[in-house]
């Protein structure tokens, strides 16, 4: 018997917290169709809190004015959790008005959820994501799966990026070798042969959108964007070759693979510490510019890094919509880089997919990681199902 087509949504709030990305995806056999999409918006309020529980405490920066930071930031993480439960619920709520679905139709919701911290090279290694699926399951009547990541850590593994798995299932090309680069908050690639044979290689690079829009927000507080559109900021600055150098020192750049990090590591807190200890004073165009220019080398190093021929580049995430970031990146590469759009898969959406996809893994008791991309000791059934 042919099985009958399923729905699925997909909700994805990344590093960057520029909104939560909703997808209702319908998958029929072996193929998924991205019916339709939605992003839906965060508070500026609740963003400032999620970048403060977000960011590491330091003694020359610190989160919190009050004495007592450990209270204020439990207090503030159970706070966040529980309204990042309902901002995803309402996002799903939002998805199935506009599309006039009722809940019944839908069999799950794969909620990948708000990284907070993610520590996956630590003595006792965690991720933490917040956004309680309870609330979530109750609000929108709908099976939903989360908590995705720490199966994998449970098993040796990074716990991301977990994209490259559905990369894989819908992206790969028997005639091209490809990489998909995911230009997000943080950026990360994913390596796929033509060869069906050769394994999924997959992993973070560094930084992509998170330290220019913190830089960005820092130096225009009262912009009406949160990141700086097109690079015109970054544009009228030129790269200091010194503090780029520093940078790229970080031993991040230098671990091999697999690895993966996240806006707690590239954070505000990291730059200004390589901009106190070098005592240096620039325009802060220049510093935009130098950031950019990060993005590039750390994305190129680790692509030259492996012993893959690249014949096609693919970007996706908000990064993909920077025209100039695409340019400096593709002179770099000697390799034009295109858009996932361009082979008929929506870059903005794509990792809304992935959850909406690793939900149908879940409730088909089907593995979800590729331990060649996390280093896991074996693939792993991830997430937990939450029943309305």
């Amino acid at each position: 018997m042919t099985k009958p087509d399923e729905l699925y949504i997909g909700l994805m709030s990344g590093t960057s917290i520029d909104g939560v990305d909703v997808a209702l995806v319908r998958f029929s056999g072996t193929q998924c169709e991205l019916l339709d999409f939605y992003n839906h918006p965060i508070k500026s309020q609740i963003k400032k809190s999620l970048g403060k529980i977000s960011s590491p405490v330091s003694d020359s920066n610190p989160v919190f004015d009050s004495s007592n930071d450990v209270e204020n930031r439990i207090e503030l993480l159970s706070k966040l959790d529980t309204v990042m439960g309902e901002i995803f619920a309402d996002a799903v709520n939002q998805l199935l008005k506009i599309n006039r679905l009722d809940a019944n139709k839908i069999t799950a919701i794969g909620s990948h959820g708000q990284t907070v911290r993610h520590r996956p090279n630590n003595k006792q290694p965690f991720t933490l994501q917040i956004g309680n699926p309870n609330i979530i399951a109750e609000k929108t009547k709908i099976r939903t799966i989360a908590d995705f990541r720490r199966m994998d850590i449970a098993v040796g593994g990074q716990g991301a990026p977990l994209a490259p798995a559905f990369h894989n299932a819908v992206l790969r090309s028997q005639v091209e070798e490809r990489i998909i680069l995911n230009l997000g908050g943080v950026a990360n690639i994913t390596f796929l042969a033509k060869d069906a044979n050769v394994e999924v290689l997959g992993f973070d690079t560094g930084p992509a959108n998170t330290l220019l829009d913190a830089w960005y927000k820092k130096h225009h507080p009262n912009s009406q964007q949160d990141f700086d559109r097109d690079s015109q900021f970054a544009q009228r600055g030129e790269v200091h070759q010194l503090l780029l150098e520093r940078l790229l020192g970080d031993p991040y750049f230098q671990l091999d693979y697999p690895k993966s990090t996240g806006r707690e590591y590239f954070c505000l807190n990291w730059l200004e510490m390589h901009l106190s200890e070098i005592n240096f004073t620039s325009k802060p165009e220049d510093i935009q510019r130098t950031l950019l220019a990060l993005t590039v080398q750390s994305v190129c190093n680790a692509i030259k890094s492996t012993p893959f021929k690249t014949d096609q580049i693919f970007a996706c995430g908000g990064g993909m919509h920077n025209d100039f970031l695409l340019a400096l990146l593709s002179k770099k590469l000697k390799l034009k880089v295109l858009k996932t759009n361009d082979v008929g898969v929506d870059g903005d959406y794509l990792e809304a997919m992935t959850f909406a996809w690793l939900a149908k893994r879940r409730i088909e008791k089907l593995p979800g990681n590729l331990p060649s991309v996390t280093g896991a000791s074996r693939a792993k059934i991830l997430g937990a199902i939450y029943l309305p």
